[in-house]
């Protein structure tokens, strides 16, 4: 109660001075005294100040006591004695004061008001509520609940939180690693999420049983990746933070401490493991791809092996479809019942088989953004069918309906290990040397197990199998049997291209490999982009 009084305090008391015109108690007719609570942070009132605009009548004392707010009145004086019917109070020293227009209250109570809104939407009411939310204002929004299981036991844990927008909402994964004896122990993280209160709390007892957190690793140049990292990596003072070459922001280029990174111990990964760390070389490989830079964007991963446990590290490279529902789901299906019904009017209820449906359709939502099976609504039609019961976000829209064969084009993304298609027809294929040559290095560690950062966990895969979810990128094709997305679902990103293409935000795609051109000449006919003096590397020919 005393912090809410303490929020609320600067943003009624200048109301009260507008809504009474500016009269306040005293006998001088428009002065009034306000001390605030000691709870209150004399650093936010003078932040509160710096939003009125210059003004002779703005005038503060720099003294030790907490200064006073008081609107000025015709015949207020600007000096430490106070105005008519409000002498300084004898043998004591004047007290510093801020002397305000009704305008600059009103300014004032503006700028209070969102301080206010900004504690309230940021206090961490319950262990599931991120406070940081609104850095990136997407599902599950500020409640982000986490699901933590073992993948091997006392060495590997994986942590999953629910993300996305318009009830498109997948897992997004962290997964720590205790590190060996050898590499002198603790707990490696890799890919940090949401650090509520929940989440740490889980992490704390690792750390009782396991040793502290010693490495935080970003690997990723991906927002919704690392909007998280920087804010974990403070909950853990003695942790050195790791990010992925070619950091960017948008639409200026700052330091990486301006993003949220620890001051003076954030590091970029090394190139190689010969310059990493040396418990990561005891327990690590690792192999970096990219940055591929664009015009406003860019790609980069670095994916680390696990050599006790042939466990692969991924972000987002590849990942695999399939029917099983993630057990995040278990905690709130609401997603998956909201796009398991056909039309903005069906009924659904909570069964396996819905939740199945609904999984499958925010799949390829996620995948593809406007899936073949969908007929998008028109905007008056989609604004009078609006159902706020069925989805509170976005006003309650519904704007499609699934008039198509979505269980073919799921069925087309199974039977093996994917790249997602954004990747695959906007990104990757920019520079297909390059990629090839970084899945080739990754192919050739003895690798058993992968874990990815979105979709299902704990895939059991070999190093073969990573490197043929590459063969898009291939002259000849990706070969029968693994998952190849159907024309009628590719075509929205196929459209999007065109116009990135028209603008310059994507280069134009050099020939694939393995065909009739060389591979000199595929690197010839290949695009770098460079920012902020990094350039993409190049492979040799």
């Amino acid at each position: 109660m005393k912090s809410s009084l303490a929020v609320l305090l600067p943003i009624i008391i200048p109301l009260i001075v507008l809504l009474h015109g500016g009269g306040g108690t005293s006998s001088a007719g428009g002065v009034m005294g306000f001390r605030p609570p000691p709870s209150f942070p004399s650093t936010t009132i003078a932040a509160v100040a710096t939003t009125a605009r210059g003004n002779k009548n703005l005038a503060v004392h720099p003294s030790p006591p907490t200064p006073r707010l008081l609107l000025a009145s015709k015949n207020e004086k600007n000096h430490d004695g106070g105005g008519d019917g409000d002498p300084a109070p004898p043998n004591n020293p004047p007290s510093p004061r801020l002397l305000l227009s009704r305008r600059q209250v009103g300014e004032l109570a503006f700028a209070a008001s969102g301080l206010g809104l900004t504690y309230l939407g940021t206090r961490e009411d319950t262990p599931q509520e991120y406070g940081l939310w609104g850095v990136l204002p997407v599902g599950t929004y500020k409640t982000k609940q986490t699901v933590m299981e073992t993948i091997v036991p006392d060495t590997i844990w994986t942590f999953d939180q629910k993300f996305g927008i318009l009830n498109v909402q997948v897992p997004s994964r962290m997964t720590v690693i205790k590190l060996s004896a050898e590499a002198g122990g603790g707990l490696f993280v890799y890919d940090p999420i949401a650090a509520t209160p929940e989440l740490l709390g889980m992490m704390r007892k690792l750390e009782a049983e396991h040793g502290p957190v010693r490495h935080v690793v970003l690997g990723s140049v991906a927002i919704e990746h690392k909007v998280y990292a920087g804010v974990f990596g403070r909950k853990f003072p003695h942790a050195k933070v790791w990010v992925q070459p070619g950091q960017y922001s948008f639409p200026s280029s700052l330091p990486i401490s301006y993003l949220g990174f620890p001051y003076g111990r954030t590091y970029t990964i090394p190139n190689s493991i010969a310059d990493a760390p040396g418990g990561w070389k005891v327990d690590f490989d690792y192999m970096t791809l990219g940055p591929l830079i664009s015009k406003d964007g860019a790609f980069g991963e670095t994916v680390f092996f696990h050599k006790s446990t042939n466990t692969l590290l991924v972000t987002d490279t590849v990942l695999e479809v399939t029917d099983e529902v993630p057990m995040i789901f278990d905690v709130d299906p609401r997603p998956l019942l909201f796009h398991a019904r056909s039309t903005v009017n069906e009924v659904v209820d909570d069964t396996r088989e819905v939740r199945e449906r609904g999984w499958r359709r925010v799949v390829l939502f996620g995948l593809f953004f406007t899936p073949g099976a969908l007929k998008i609504k028109d905007v008056n039609t989609a604004l009078a069918e609006r159902r706020p019961d069925i989805n509170s976000d976005f006003a309650g829209l519904y704007p499609w309906d699934w008039v198509g064969d979505d269980v073919a084009s799921f069925k087309a993304l199974q039977g093996g290990l994917l790249v997602a298609p954004i990747l695959q027809q906007l990104i990757l294929n920019r520079e297909p040397v390059e990629v090839l040559d970084f899945a080739d290095e990754v192919s050739k560690w003895p690798i058993r197990r992968i874990i990815p950062a979105h979709l299902k966990n704990n895939l059991a895969y070999t190093g073969k199998d990573y490197r043929a979810a590459f063969s898009f990128l291939e002259a000849g094709g990706v070969p029968p049997g693994l998952p190849r997305p159907l024309d009628v679902d590719m075509k929205s990103l196929r459209d999007a291209e065109v116009g990135l293409l028209e603008s310059g935000a994507v280069a134009r795609c050099p020939p694939l490999p393995g065909g009739d051109v060389s591979r000199e000449d595929v690197l010839r006919q290949t695009v770098y982009g460079c920012r902020a003096g990094l350039c993409a590397p190049r492979s040799s020919p």
